[in-house]
């Protein structure tokens, strides 16, 4: 949240920076930051966003997080888009957006290097929604944050010691992610 309102109070003294180019609607830009839902690891990622006006923008994303307990490496591999309305809160140099959209999550339990341990995976669908942020740190740069709600339905996975089992029906799960990311308009 400091990061935030510092980023915040740059915006307002960089003022003539903005946020869009009209003449560049293409940005493209990194994204770290944590997952939390059946486990909590790190997320790294990329996106390319385009805002073709002022009113609405759309970010196509994948997101990839890792967590190794066990003798298993756990694994998903996000890839989806967003919608965002920038217009709503904001100055040229900086904006406070609602987010949603959809995503699909390949879902991977992998043994581990060495590890006798089953394999695992399926391929959840989902809806997310958030909040999204963006200003201005020079002509061409910005800095991003993003906190998101996602939904997913997919087979209930369990990997152990020498069992993988997969539900036959879906079921729900939950995932929260917050993300910052660097962004470059091109």
């Amino acid at each position: 949240m400091l990061v935030l309102l510092s980023a915040l109070a740059l915006a307002a003294d960089l003022g003539s920076i903005d946020v869009h180019d009209p003449s560049r609607p293409l940005a493209v830009g990194t994204r770290m930051g944590a997952w939390t839902g059946p486990y909590t690891a790190p997320a790294l990622g990329g996106h390319v966003k385009l805002r073709a006006s002022d009113a609405v923008g759309l970010t196509g994303f994948a997101d990839h997080t890792l967590r190794i307990e066990q003798g298993i490496a756990r694994h998903d591999h996000v890839i989806g888009f967003s919608a965002w309305s920038p217009a709503l809160i904001g100055t040229d140099a900086w904006y406070l957006s609602p987010t949603v959209g959809a995503c699909v999550d390949f879902r991977i339990d992998s043994p581990v290097a060495g590890q006798r341990t089953p394999a695992n995976h399926d391929v959840l669908f989902g809806a997310h929604a958030g909040l999204t942020t963006e200003v201005a740190l020079a002509p061409r740069l910005s800095a991003e944050a993003n906190a998101q709600a996602f939904a997913y339905v997919g087979n209930a996975m369990a990997t152990g010691d020498w069992t993988a089992s997969s539900s036959p029906g879906l079921h729900p799960s939950a995932v929260v992610q917050l993300l910052g990311s660097l962004n470059l308009t091109l």
